[in-house]
């Protein structure tokens, strides 16, 4: 197996640990729930883009967070997949500006969006590094893809070292 299927395969893993690990410990600065695991946080999320019955408190930017991890969660679960075993070199090209875009945006929870980072759990990390190890990983499968050697540049059929 390859190093760039071995990085696809732990962002997978990653991504399937952070649905089941507390990715909020509390309820952003409350203590009453021991961790709130990842699945709940996305079912609570898709308020953003679908009518829930309840007005959000959230101001725009973290509606707008909010969207934006649903719907890169749902690329990663949907669309990574098939890129892995369909996509063109370009399209994994493309695939992996998607992912580190999706990384940079759902890491706006830690940076700007959370007042309490420690209320933050494990499944947090996990699933916002399974981007950045998706990003790593179809960049590195477009690489192989090449059929070209990354040491010298030659094609692999001509490599006998």
């Amino acid at each position: 197996m390859r190093r760039a299927h071995l990085l696809i395969l732990l962002a997978w893993l990653l991504q399937t640990a952070s649905w089941i690990l507390p990715a909020v410990k509390g309820f952003l600065g409350s203590r009453i729930d021991r961790g709130i695991p990842g699945w709940a946080v996305f079912l609570s999320e898709t308020c953003a883009l679908r009518p829930c019955g309840v007005a959000s408190a959230d101001p725009w930017y973290g509606t707008a967070i909010s969207g934006a991890g649903v719907v890169t969660t749902v690329l990663f679960l949907l669309g990574s997949p098939w890129i892995v075993w369909r996509a063109s070199r370009r399209l994994r090209r493309a695939a992996a500006l998607v992912a580190a875009a999706a990384f940079v945006v759902n890491s706006q929870w830690y940076v700007f969006y959370v007042p309490v980072r420690s209320d933050l759990g494990v499944g947090y990390f996990l699933w916002c590094g399974s981007f950045a190890l998706l990003a790593i990983g179809f960049s590195g499968s477009q690489e192989q893809a090449t059929g070209l050697n990354p040491r010298n540049g030659n094609p692999r059929c001509f490599n006998h070292n």
